[in-house]
């Protein structure tokens, strides 16, 4: 195991964040030096030591990673990225206890959005950048800011794209490496530039349409209003986050292709229309129950309402417009489902994805097929093509592992006091990185009211949820050569 490698590229991680502290203290700067400078400041110049030591005392070697180190610098990377982040919110203090910044600070680079705040708008603004700036961060992925001041990267960037994109949704997409890198940031920089503009045309302020893209292209739901999106009263607004939130939720290599390609190839992919099919199929679902329940007397209110909300726990972002705790109880288990699935692998959405969930259906409708057909060959097929069994069985045993995490954590949030509503949404919340759950976490509400222990561990279920399930428990399997 080459530590001196693995402690560089944590090092050259944790200097990202520095960098982005800086900068939401020059924000700080702009706006009359507000109470969050010296916070911002001091964290900014502490992780930049902590991060530019390894790289000067490591000493030169060589670059090339293993798979195992791969693991490794992933998760301290993110690990150390949500610690180092929690130290503005501790410094500014307010109700910011400690573990109210390490829910905080790991909610917004996982880009789950849950927040402990009461007052959101009570933040200075060069802190409400930061905040805002994690989901940036951590939407396209603290890996993947690593990989770009990678100085050689060997095979070791494309095993690690494979943790997040699945060989299912990856299809026809065969860049190289390092053009991958390239063509995600291509896709997601410009999403956020474009969606940033829009905004401002429909209204917003530079800096709430700035942090505003950033949530909605990273997928992750925090805010600089107590009431979330909904407070600006702008169905314009509302309609051009449903298109980003949509758009990030889809695999952002086909994105690059169609345009590059100039088609709609993207429209092809059978994951890509299996996810738009679910999506569509919700909304019309939530729709015709809010409307017949008079929840909403207004079809075209009741169709707005269902389709913003639909789309953003679809895409695991979770902005909010109403509170979705009070709507009847169908329409409650659509958007259940929808937490459980969320967007496309290779997109910047948790969740179990949406490619994996095809594929367990298709996988169910093969068995059922065998025991009817005990004698045909049935295979499992996606667009044509046969999947491998090693693929069906990896999603198989995907699946059970998510949903025993999301069980065995609504145990212990059952047992330090958290009613049955609350333990289990949100659990799901948490490890598909939703954010807003059901019950007194739900949409409009907020996790300040979570025991301490919870708001713990439920940082460490987004952490998994972030990374994937085999990459954490990859790192169990590491053996010291």
């Amino acid at each position: 195991m080459n530590l001196r490698v693995i402690t560089k590229n944590i090092g050259l991680a944790l200097l990202v964040d520095a960098g982005f502290m800086f900068l939401s203290a020059a924000v700080s700067a702009y706006y009359k030096f507000d109470s969050a400078f010296s916070p911002l400041l001091l964290s900014g110049f502490l992780t930049l030591v902590v991060g530019i030591l390894p790289i000067i005392f490591v000493g030169k070697g060589t670059n090339r990673i293993t798979t195992a180190e791969g693991l490794l610098i992933l998760f301290f990377a993110w690990f150390l990225s949500c610690v180092f982040g929690l130290i503005p919110y501790a410094l500014y203090g307010g109700e910011f206890s400690l573990e109210n910044a390490w829910f905080e600070s790991t909610s917004g680079f996982t880009a789950t959005g849950a927040t402990i705040l009461q007052d959101i708008e009570a933040l200075p603004r060069g802190l409400l950048f930061w905040r805002q700036s994690t989901h940036f961060i951590g939407g396209l992925g603290v890996v993947v800011f690593m990989m770009i001041i990678l100085p050689s990267a060997g095979t070791v960037k494309l095993r690690m794209r494979h943790l997040e994109v699945s060989d299912v949704s990856a299809g026809s997409f065969n860049y190289h490496s390092n053009k991958i890198v390239r063509v995600v940031l291509t896709i997601y920089i410009s999403l956020m530039v474009l969606c940033a503009l829009l905004f401002m045309l429909a209204g917003m302020s530079v800096f709430d349409a700035i942090c505003h893209a950033f949530s909605a292209v990273a997928t992750g739901g925090f805010s600089t209003r107590n009431a979330s999106i909904g407070s600006f009263g702008s169905r314009w607004v509302e309609i051009i986050a449903m298109f980003f939130m949509l758009a990030s939720s889809l695999h952002y290599g086909q994105i690059y292709a169609s345009i590059a390609g100039r088609n709609f190839g993207v429209f092809r992919n059978p994951v890509v229309k299996f996810f738009l099919a679910t999506i569509g199929i919700g909304i019309v679902a939530v729709f015709i129950t809010l409307w017949i329940s008079g929840t909403y007397t207004n079809p075209l209110t009741a169709l707005h309402q269902a389709a913003f909300n639909v789309i953003s726990i679809g895409s695991s972002t979770g902005l909010a417009t109403v509170d979705t705790s009070i709507w009847p109880t169908f329409a409650i288990a659509v958007l259940l489902y929808f937490m459980i699935q969320c967007g496309c692998s290779g997109s910047t959405t948790g969740g179990v994805k949406a490619d994996r969930i095809m594929l367990l259906f298709k996988s169910v409708r093969a068995q059922v097929m065998a025991t009817i057909h005990p004698n045909a060959v049935v295979r499992v097929k996606i667009g044509g093509q046969n999947t491998d069994t090693s693929i069906v069985n990896s999603v198989t045993s995907f699946v059970i592992l998510y949903f025993t995490i999301m069980f065995f954590c609504a145990l212990i949030y059952a047992a330090c006091g958290m009613d049955l509503v609350d333990s289990f949404t949100g659990s799901l919340a948490c490890v598909g990185n939703v954010g807003p759950a059901f019950g007194s976490i739900g949409s409009m509400e907020n996790y300040a009211s979570v025991p301490v222990l919870a708001k713990i561990i439920m940082p460490l279920e987004m952490i998994v949820g972030r990374l994937g399930i085999y990459a954490v428990f990859g790192l169990f399997l590491i053996k010291n050569r």
